[in-house]
């Protein structure tokens, strides 16, 4: 997916010396989950996930900053018009941002369907590489099951990728 100049301009003074934008999406205007007048964007760098909320009709930007260490899962549902995408973060506050009203995923909404899965498939390769390059890798094939809802996830995850469950070994 291509970045546009104006999503880099969006970012720049927030950007960290030498981070590269490799996937940007905003949220339909139109449709189930969309926002007519401030529609949040969503970039994921090589570094982390930035989230762009729009308010005081996109005169003000609020930015918030998740790097990829922190996703524990990315989870992506598929609409007929538009897909949301399913950020879980472990240790986050979650009375502000993206989990905010206590909820344990942040749920990004109303994104046009190829959008959601290009964002899904780069924060879950971002977060497997991440936790790769501390563990010694897995053999092949191996996978560890959710004790609490059956998922299978590769073997060395430390939380499930569907429901955030702590893994055992």
């Amino acid at each position: 997916m291509v970045v546009s100049p104006d999503d880099a301009k969006l970012v720049k003074d927030i950007l960290v010396q030498g981070e590269q934008l490799i996937v940007s999406v905003m949220q339909r205007r139109v449709g189930p989950g969309g926002s007519v007048t401030t529609p949040t964007t969503v970039m994921a760098t090589d570094k982390r996930v930035i989230i762009i909320n729009r308010a005081s009709l996109g005169i003000r930007k609020d930015y918030e900053a998740i790097p990829y260490k922190d996703i524990t899962s990315v989870r992506l549902e598929h609409g007929i018009i538009s897909s949301s995408v399913f950020i879980r973060v472990e240790g986050y506050d979650r009375d502000k941002g993206l989990l905010k009203n206590d909820k344990e995923e942040g749920e990004i909404d109303g994104l046009r369907n190829n959008d959601a899965k290009a964002l899904s498939d780069e924060i879950n390769r971002r977060i497997v590489d991440d936790s790769s390059s501390d563990a010694p890798s897995p053999a092949s094939g191996s996978y560890v099951y959710c004790s609490k809802c059956g998922t299978r996830n590769t073997a060395g995850s430390n939380f499930c990728s569907k429901c955030g469950q702590p893994l055992k070994g």
